[in-house]
């Protein structure tokens, strides 16, 4: 075989290589479990009374669509964060209240976190 034809052999076996590096994903890929239980511990359940109803990810897992729902949907409409992981896999996100909370002047942001150490 010449060496031209096993240079050019060589350099397509190492782009085939090279291109089939598996995908860098999120934190929480397959630790959704432990994603959904710290947001257990958050505030729109611990102290408005809401439920997750909705988890889902990009493919990469890098974000998070977090929607919660709540028994009374009249007066309180589902409640929804989109949060973004950062490099320290901290997934984090903010929103303001669906509703009126009385006795309150504005609606106050609400932040949601979740650390998923890499």
């Amino acid at each position: 075989m010449k060496p031209t034809t096993t240079a050019i052999l060589l350099l397509v076996v190492f782009t085939i290589l090279a291109g089939c590096t598996s995908p860098q994903r999120g934190a929480a890929y397959g630790r959704e479990q432990e994603f959904r239980r710290q947001l257990a511990n958050s505030n729109p359940m611990r102290e408005y009374g809401y439920t997750i109803r909705e988890v889902r990810f990009t493919p990469d897992y890098k974000k998070a669509l977090v929607v919660f729902t709540h028994a009374d949907t009249k007066t309180r409409p589902d409640w929804e964060f989109v949060l973004k992981e950062d490099e320290f896999g901290v997934y984090r996100g903010t929103t303001m209240q669906p509703f009126y909370t009385p006795g309150t002047a504005n609606t106050p942001p609400i932040h949601l976190t979740a650390t998923l150490p890499k």
